[in-house]
This record gives structure tokens, C-alpha cells and sequence, in this order.
């Protein structure tokens, strides 16, 4: 049986939230979803939105295990930057620790 949590259900649900905090520009509760330690590193060389998201799309959201994958495509003004975000379950909830980038269509 999967733990509470771990299962695609579960993750998507997390990272679905995590992109909607992005776009409402809640940096709070999107830094609180970071594990422990990997800010500011995880930041280092990518592109993240900077200003008012105007939309999000998530692309993907897969579980292998108790690790996951999140894509997103974010829309501002003037930009679009996809994020690809590697996440761990910790043993009580998903938090993210990779990111990168990844070429998204305007």
C-alpha cells in the first residue's frame, strides 16, 4: 500500500497548488514548499519569473517512487519560462530540491 501522499494523486495535487502560489506571487508558501537547505543553491543559473505571471500551464506531474517531476509552462508580460522541479517526499510531505529550465513555445 502507498503512503498517504506519495502516490500521483498526491503529488499532483501539491505541485498544482505550488504553480497556482507562483502565479498569485505568494513567494511565501512557494519558498516553503523548497527542502530544507537547497535555497539559495537550487536557484543558481535558472530562470525563474520575475514580475506578474500572467498564467500558468502544468505540463507534467509524474511519481516514480518518492520522487517526482513537475513541468510548468509560466506566461508573463514580456516572457514565458519553463520550469522542470524535481521533488522528494520527505516522509510527511513533497518538497521540492531540483530546477531547471526547459525550452517552452511562446
Amino acid at each position: 500500500m502507498a503512503v498517504q501522499g506519495v502516490d500521483q494523486e498526491g503529488f499532483e495535487s501539491v505541485y498544482r497548488r505550488h504553480v497556482d502560489n507562483v502565479v498569485a506571487g505568494n513567494m511565501r508558501d512557494v519558498l516553503a514548499d523548497m527542502a530544507p537547505g537547497s535555497v539559495p543553491s537550487v536557484f543558481e543559473g535558472v530562470r525563474t519569473p520575475q514580475g506578474p505571471v500572467r498564467s500558468a500551464d502544468v505540463l507534467a506531474a509524474r511519481v516514480d517512487g518518492q520522487r517526482a517531476v513537475g513541468e510548468a509552462v509560466y506566461r508573463l508580460e514580456d516572457e514565458v519560462v519553463g520550469l522542470r522541479s524535481g521533488w522528494v517526499y520527505d516522509g510527511s510531505r513533497w518538497v521540492a530540491d531540483q530546477l531547471e529550465n526547459f525550452d517552452a513555445e511562446a
